[in-house]
């Protein structure tokens, strides 16, 4: 399915065990919405119109059953056998309910967006769902009277999985890079394949599903059997998440309103999608305990829709205050739990906890921290340091060679660097069952003083290593392989430029490159030009190019160049194979004349970032910074007009000088990179005004120039571009 063509699932309906007609009718609707999903509303509690909401289940669901027509009438027999077995425990129930541990993986399908949640917001959620489940929320006794009485205690604990599917060390966490973060459905759980449905409750969080959907799941009778295997889990917004982060307290119970579903709830109302649209009071969820209503979209705890007072605060309707599960609910989740539809019962086996790593002590078995910026800064800045090392780390310490403070003991320290040089960091993780450490040698680099005094000329030659040779950093946004490099296949002028082979790389990686440190500040008026080259591989090429700029060293970043696929390529035309500029038609020049004042700092820096979607190689030359005025000026006052016409000029173009005494002088047309490529005049130039008419050398490429007159009293200049 494409993103275009993405659709709101919609939840199957359970049969009602208290009404005869209800059941032959609902015989009637399994066959048209059976395997289908359900969405919960993303709106405040103030919201009451759930008509917004668009839901387009006919093509998943005859999708589905087109392809694997059998499924209909497993999944049948399936429902049937679960209100059977609902029936029987709930009549044989006489004990307390032993715990049931579950175990968990995540798996954050992201951009590198905020949908890329933190591992702490992660945890947020389980805390969340382990409270909402065993009736431990903290404004449980807050229940309305009518109903504090029949608060269920499901007794299920939700972990992260610490061993994944092929044995390894894991913190439950799966991070996967991919477009189809946007698409919320199969193409995404393909993108991040399901961890065995018998031993994990699979859960993918993405930025986006469907107007008004947060997230779905399926009851374990629509995915029984072998057809259900690839996709039974639960699809979440990364802003439901949790209670930190993207997410926030109200937003929480979104995760446990989708594991009632998973556990074979259905909503409040009955089986349909919007309350007060799709559901009438004849409707009902098949618990006994839970009054009939036709659900809310808003937070009245004295509403009355079928002649009680409604369970408003329930988890499973849509009022955003709810609260708890009632007794009957936590029967018949626990009876699907304990049935084998759909492997429910596997979950929490002995062997099945062993085997995810729940039962025996948490072993410290990956050891690693990021940064929250390129480690490449000026002194006096901060860098904030992260621990992602797992599982359950009691003690911590970091040593930070250079830094205040030169140690930490917390998850997330924030250390400044005030002296130039290159600096180690350590950090030592541990627990009752082991130690691990990592060293990352000359991690930091301090720089205490700009690395180049503009006007800058940048062509990238004699050099061997982009990184290793120069201080221009390539900064792996998205832990790529492939990155910002040198390449001698090509160049605008010399012998090589530097690229990223698009061509070769994964849809939606940033890859990004930042220059050294720029000191500007003594420049009355500055400019920034660069010559690039790039072209589409086909129709469906995205490719997207920003150009950014700091005035502090990398702290802050204003963008000032942002190029999508439309205005992007160099070339017209698709090519398909590997791009590589032939001529010096194939490039173009940028000049960004919009930097001003407030940048002309001695921590000037430039970054560039790519971001490649089904497209192809991109190339950079001849990066310029200078004053568009002047390259040098060193006393010219025996000049009262230097002025150029037309400007930008084709095949000539007139200097109009006025000089305050004659001068023997030479006119110069000079390129960005400060290189003479034409000198019209060598003489004696008179007092007063004058034209000089220039005839320009057809061979030149278009772009910016200089006319600098240079004589023993001074050197002026003035820009020229050149159509």
């Amino acid at each position: 399915m494409s993103v275009e063509a993405k659709t709101n699932p919609k939840f199957v309906p359970v049969i009602s065990v208290k009404s005869v007609m209800k059941k032959l009718s609902y015989f009637l609707f399994v066959f048209l919405f059976l395997f289908v999903a359900d969405p919960v509303l993303s709106q405040s509690t103030e919201f009451v119109d759930p008509g917004h909401m668009t839901c387009s289940t006919n093509h998943y669901t005859e999708a589905f059953f087109q392809k694997y027509p059998e499924q209909r009438e497993l999944a049948e027999k399936a429902r049937k056998q679960l209100d059977a077995e609902t029936l029987l425990y709930s009549a044989a129930k006489d004990t307390e309910d032993d715990l049931l541990i579950i175990p968990v993986v995540f798996h954050i399908v992201h951009l590198g967006g905020d949908e890329n949640i933190s591992d702490e917001q992660v945890r947020s959620a389980i805390d969340v769902m382990n409270e909402d489940f065993t009736a431990s929320n903290s404004d449980i006794g807050e229940v309305v009277d009518e109903f504090a009485g029949i608060v269920g205690d499901v007794q299920m604990e939700f972990r992260l999985a610490k061993i994944d599917p092929q044995g390894n060390c894991t913190n439950g966490i799966n991070r996967i890079f991919s477009v189809f973060t946007d698409e919320g459905f199969e193409n995404m759980k393909q993108a991040a394949p399901i961890w065995d449905r018998s031993s994990y409750l699979n859960i993918w969080v993405c930025r986006q599903i469907g107007e008004g959907t947060a997230g779905y799941t399926f009851q374990p009778s629509s995915v029984n059997g072998i057809f259900g295997q690839a996709i039974d889990g639960i699809v979440i917004l990364h802003n439901y998440v949790g209670r930190i982060g993207t997410s926030n307290g109200t937003r929480s119970h979104a995760l446990s309103h989708e594991v009632g579903h998973w556990a074979n709830l259905s909503h409040t109302w009955g089986g349909s999608n919007t309350p007060g649209v799709d559901s009438n009071c004849g409707d009902n969820d098949d618990v006994a305990d839970t009054p009939n209503t036709i659900g809310w979209t808003s937070c009245n705890l004295n509403g009355v829709t079928c002649g009680s007072l409604d369970n408003v605060e329930n988890f499973m309707d849509y009022s955003y205050c709810y609260k708890m599960f009632t007794q009957g609910q936590s029967n018949r989740m626990r009876a699907a739990m304990n049935s084998s539809i759909a492997q429910r019962n596997q979950l929490y086996s002995p062997a099945n906890l062993a085997e995810t790593g729940l039962l025996e002590p948490a072993e410290i078995c990956f050891a690693d921290f990021i940064t929250d910026k390129t480690p490449k800064i000026c002194a006096g800045q901060e860098i904030q340091f992260e621990d992602i090392s797992y599982n359950e780390v009691e003690e911590r310490i970091w040593t930070f060679e250079g830094g205040t403070p030169s140690t930490s003991s917390e998850v997330t320290p924030t250390v400044m660097y005030e002296d130039e040089g290159v600096y180690s960091v350590t950090l030592s993780v541990s627990n009752s069952q082991g130690l691990e450490l990592v060293v990352k040698e000359g991690l930091v680099n301090v720089i205490e003083e700009a690395q180049q005094v503009a006007p800058l000329a940048e062509g990238f030659e004699n050099m061997n290593n982009l990184e290793e040779d120069s201080d221009w950093i390539d900064v792996n946004q998205d832990n790529s392989a492939i990155g910002w490099s040198l390449t001698p296949q090509t160049s605008f002028s010399g012998d090589q430029c530097v690229f990223v082979r698009g061509r070769n790389n994964q849809d939606y990686q940033q890859e990004v490159l930042e220059s050294p440190v720029f000191d500007i500040s003594q420049m009355e008026d500055v400019e920034f030009s660069f010559k690039y080259a790039h072209a589409r591989r086909n129709a469906n090429s995205d490719d997207g190019f920003r150009v950014l700029i700091s005035r502090d060293c990398g702290e802050t970043w204003i963008l000032r160049l942002d190029l999508d696929i439309m205005n992007l390529p160099t070339v017209s035309g698709n090519r398909p194979g590997q791009f590589i500029p032939e001529s010096d038609d194939d490039w173009e020049e940028v000049v960004i004349s919009t930097i001003g004042s407030f940048f002309m700092t001695d921590q000037f820096r430039i970054k560039f970032e790519f971001i490649n979607v089904k497209g192809n190689n991109i190339f950079i030359d001849d990066i310029n910074i200078y004053d568009p005025n002047s390259l040098s000026v060193q006393n010219n006052d025996y000049v009262r007009d230097l002025t150029l016409f037309p400007n930008p000029a084709t095949a000539q173009v007139a200097l109009r000088l006025d000089l305050n005494k004659n001068q023997n002088a030479r006119i110069d047309l000079v390129d960005a990179l400060g290189r003479i490529v034409q000198s019209p005049f060598n003489g004696l130039l008179t007092s007063g005004s004058q034209n000089i008419q220039i005839q320009l050398d057809p061979t030149l490429h278009s772009g910016i120039y200089f006319v600098r007159l240079t004589s023993s009293d001074g050197v002026a200049t003035r820009k020229l571009m050149i159509d």
